[in-house]
């Protein structure tokens, strides 16, 4: 398990290099357009920047203009992967502290209420006790399951979320607010 683990952190690692890299490619490319349309606007409405000076002008440029979504995936894959052990720590403790408890049944329990197929085969409660733990751990995976799924989905709606509430206007739209 820690194995796979560090191979998925490893893979991690070498996405976000990869990213990084790709991000300083785009940077330049950002710089080269910015510097486009700074003298764009200096030639043809000089009176529509106003006093804006050219450093501002290529900051709003790129936050315009700068793709968003690789970055905030690779956020999200990343508090994906840190959460997973943390995820799977909880489900397990709440699983020991349910059955501690009473609430949650015992594996003998829930194997007593699940059939195995036709009637005329077998009940649970009828085979051997390799074949009801293998039932309980199917109910306990099930669990967990749905515990990590629910945890990822939470960490998607963060993400996207943040990712719609933070995006930017058109350029010239992001100009006027920057002169107000």
């Amino acid at each position: 398990m820690l194995g796979s683990f560090l191979i998925l952190m490893g893979f991690l690692a070498v996405c976000g290099g990869l990213y990084w890299h790709w991000r300083g490619k785009v940077s330049a490319e950002l710089t080269e357009g910015a510097a486009y349309e700074w003298e764009f606007f200096q030639k043809r409405e000089p009176e529509f920047l106003g006093d804006m000076s050219e450093q501002e002008f290529h900051a709003i440029y790129r936050r315009v203009n700068e793709p968003r979504f690789p970055g905030y995936a690779l956020a999200a894959l990343a508090t994906f992967l840190v959460s997973l052990p943390v995820t799977l720590g909880l489900l397990g403790f709440s699983q020991w502290v349910g059955q501690k408890l009473g609430i949650l049944p015992q594996p003998v329990e829930i194997v007593r209420y699940v059939n195995l197929g036709e009637v005329k085969v077998a009940q649970s409660w009828q085979c051997g006790p390799e074949c009801q733990l293998y039932i309980a751990e199917a109910f306990s995976g099930f669990y967990y399951f749905f515990g990590v799924v629910i945890v990822w989905l939470v960490i998607v709606w963060f993400f996207m979320r943040r990712f719609h509430k933070r995006r930017p206007g058109y350029l010239r739209d992001e100009i006027i607010r920057a002169r107000q």
